[in-house]
């Protein structure tokens, strides 16, 4: 039976001698040493340790190799078959050298076929060097040294052995198919229809792939932003849920002193004691949190809809998992920044002009159908014939000895025997087929891709106008939740005054009231990480969250501000 090599074991093992936090009561959350954080030191950090651009969804496992990656771009650049440094290489200086030895000994019926004898004996050898190179027009330029020597006993020889020695220089040149400057940038020296692999092209890829690097990053960065505010939520919807807690024990217990003294305090005590345990049953979510899909990039919309659900724990180690820190260190992280509450408003003729202008997906479009353009130009070429001139200069030396006095390379030096050979070659496939399939087929490419740029434009600017809305009903949404919470807080106020006064209050009012105030609390500070993230979106859609982000990238050429 055939065994499949699992390969070898890990070389290095992560460090998992901490265990994660788990916090089973609110005393364990307040022993927990904390590390806060601005958002800037967070994207510095994650940047630090970002040799794979992670995500939420496990991509690392699932599609690993569809992963952004720092070496994205020089796998790209490295390529022996797409790359620049591939496509110049057609155009490279080729050395060609050969070495032939032969030893015959034969006899012959006819003395005319043995060289005047029946017996015919050689010893020769043949020696070529080459050095041959492409031009940009498609010309093949080549200088040869061709030595042969013969020795033999042919009766017509005028010695027993010579030495011949030959110089070549000899040009090729495609006049039609094949030939000019810009069809071998765009397709390459010996190209075939449909396969295009020229300079151009490859400047193109290259171009295409740091577009899609840039891509990969700013989506990082955004999903970064999103955990952090994620985070920050979690923390504040957590004290909304202690201060609730509070409020509750504070009655339960006060209703539970007038048990023991009044029967009829024995339900208004049970009511107070389920909304206690109400709130303690939300306190302990809102501190480990659920694993469940949370604020990232392309849930909803492109740069991530937030989702609004608590959970320190498990918001926390999202954080670290996509900043690259240890999933466990003895502490937790804890945002330092505050969100957007200052309101914004929008150029809409200036964001949909950098949007179209600037985001990568349509970057890379536009690419591709530039190369679509070239790939048309270059497929026409295959609808001309094919005819090459061929240009051969020659001279000869013949003698006895290689070298010296009297030699065949002394007589070659003399330039006594020239010769010129011209030709022309044509070749016509009737009726060209392939090439106009190849035509065809560029020109359907091309306005596939441009009906595909038209559609992304569209649905760019649609999302961009989304979030612009977004923006604008979270933060009306950030107001009016802050004065929902102000309302609730002064009604509950009133009632727990009264209560402590000594006038009658009604209990069932008093736990609503309770719970209105928890609830409008943490719908605000829902609403202002709304607000925040709707912001940040803006930014994502318009092509500008790097440039935000106060972050450059830098390919090996020239700087790319984003």
């Amino acid at each position: 039976m055939q065994h499949v090599d699992a390969g070898a074991p890990a070389k290095t093992i992560l460090d998992t001698t901490i265990p994660p936090i788990t916090i089973r009561t609110i005393e364990d959350f307040d022993a927990v040493a904390y590390c806060d954080l601005t958002l800037d030191e967070t994207i510095q950090t994650a940047l630090q340790h970002s040799e794979v651009m992670r995500d939420l969804g496990a991509t690392v496992l699932r599609a690993p190799q569809t992963l952004t990656t720092q070496q994205t771009k020089s796998l790209a650049e490295l390529d022996p078959q797409t790359s620049i440094e591939s496509a110049l290489s057609a155009f490279d200086a080729q050395l060609y050298a050969m070495g032939k030895f032969q030893n015959n000994d034969r006899r012959f019926n006819n003395r005319f076929f043995g060289g005047g004898a029946n017996a015919f004996k050689q010893d020769s050898h043949d020696y070529v060097a080459q050095l041959s190179k492409r031009t940009a027009t498609g010309a093949e330029l080549a200088v040869r040294s061709v030595t042969d020597y013969d020795a033999n006993n042919a009766t017509g020889n005028i010695t027993n052995s010579a030495w011949q020695s030959q110089l070549h220089a000899e040009i090729r040149q495609p006049l039609m198919q094949g030939g000019g400057l810009q069809f071998n940038r765009i397709a390459g020296p010996a190209s075939q229809p449909g396969i295009y692999n020229g300079v151009l092209v490859a400047k193109v890829n290259n171009d295409i792939t740091n577009a899609k690097f840039r891509q990969g990053t700013r989506d990082y960065v955004s999903n970064v932003i999103n955990a952090y505010w994620d985070l920050y939520f979690a923390y504040r919807d957590l004290d909304a849920k202690r201060e609730a807690l509070e409020r509750s024990r504070q009655t339960w217990q006060s209703y539970e002193a007038q048990k023991s003294s009044n029967r009829k305090s024995g339900a208004a005590e049970a009511l107070a004691r389920e909304q206690y345990f109400r709130f303690q049953s939300e306190l302990q979510d809102a501190v480990a949190g659920k694993l469940i899909q949370r604020t990232q990039v392309n849930n909803s919309t492109s740069g991530g809809t937030f989702a609004g659900l608590g959970g320190v724990l498990a918001a926390e180690r999202r954080l670290r998992l996509l900043v690259g820190l240890p999933i466990a260190d003895g502490s937790l992280l804890r945002p330092m920044d505050e969100p957007l509450i200052a309101p914004m408003t929008f150029d809409w003729d200036s964001i949909s002009v950098e949007a179209i202008r600037l985001r990568s997906e349509l970057q890379q479009q536009r690419l591709l159908v530039k190369r679509r353009e070239m790939e048309t130009l270059a497929a026409k070429n295959y609808l001309m014939p094919s005819l090459d001139l061929v240009t051969i200069y020659r001279v000869r030396g013949l003698d006895q000895d290689l070298a010296g006095d009297g030699s065949a390379l002394k007589q070659l030096g003399t330039f006594d025997f020239q010769e010129y050979e011209a030709s022309l070659e044509f070749k016509l496939p009737v009726g060209l087929r392939q090439g106009y399939l190849a035509v065809r087929h560029a020109k359907t490419q091309m306005v596939r891709d441009r009906a595909v740029l038209q559609e992304q434009e569209r649905q760019v600017l649609h999302d961009l106008a989304a979030v612009v809305g977004e923006s604008d009903r979270a933060f009306t949404q950030m107001e009016t939740n802050m004065n929902r919470y102000l309302a609730a807080s002064d009604a509950l106020e009133v009632l727990e005054t009264s209560r402590e006064a000594g006038m009658p209050v009604n209990l069932e009012q008093l736990l609503d009231a309770q719970r209105r105030v928890s609830e409008a609390q943490s719908r605000y500070f829902l609403s202002l990480t709304e607000y925040t993230i709707a912001a940040k979106n803006v930014q994502f859609e318009k092509g500008t969250l790097l440039q935000a982000a106060n972050l450059v990238l830098f390919d090996d050429t020239y700087p790319i501000g984003i």
